[in-house]
């Protein structure tokens, strides 16, 4: 009975460590609202922790307009435990797209925004994937091989 509940604890340990490590998000929905408005909104840093239940505060730390290269930093909540993030703009088109990717993370991510005006609104494809890499990539064998 002993082993069979240490078995069952590490299985949990497992789920619990690799849930966080890759994970792929994708939503496509649309919103009754036109393109120029929601791309405004929703490209707008300031919006992210109305939008966003986990983020708690976010900002861009560079000067000037959004666009490629600008940066920032989240802070989210994620396991109840505040985690600052930060991050770079990739790629941007005004009402068409932005495109980011962390640059210092405890696990690396990326992700997109597509716009596009469909009937009734706006279409929005969101795109958010984590990677394993760094202590991540590390870890993710290690937990294949231990438990």
């Amino acid at each position: 009975m002993e082993l069979l509940a240490q078995q069952a604890r590490f299985t949990v340990i497992k789920e619990i460590i690799r849930i966080p490590l890759i994970m792929n998000i994708s939503h496509n929905i649309v919103i009754t609202r036109p393109l120029k408005d929601v791309a405004a909104y929703l490209s707008d840093i300031a919006n992210d922790s109305v939008w966003q239940e986990d983020v708690l505060k976010s900002a861009v730390t560079s000067q000037g307009p959004l666009g490629k290269g600008t940066s920032g930093y989240e802070i989210r909540s994620v396991m109840g435990f505040p985690m600052r993030t930060e991050w770079i703009v990739t790629l941007y088109e005004p009402e068409k797209r932005l495109l980011f990717a962390s640059t210092n993370s405890a696990v690396p991510y990326e992700g997109s925004m597509e716009f596009e005006p469909v009937e009734g609104g706006t279409r929005l494809r969101y795109r958010f994937s984590t990677k394993a890499e760094g202590i991540a990539g590390l870890l993710d064998p290690l937990m294949e091989f231990f438990f």
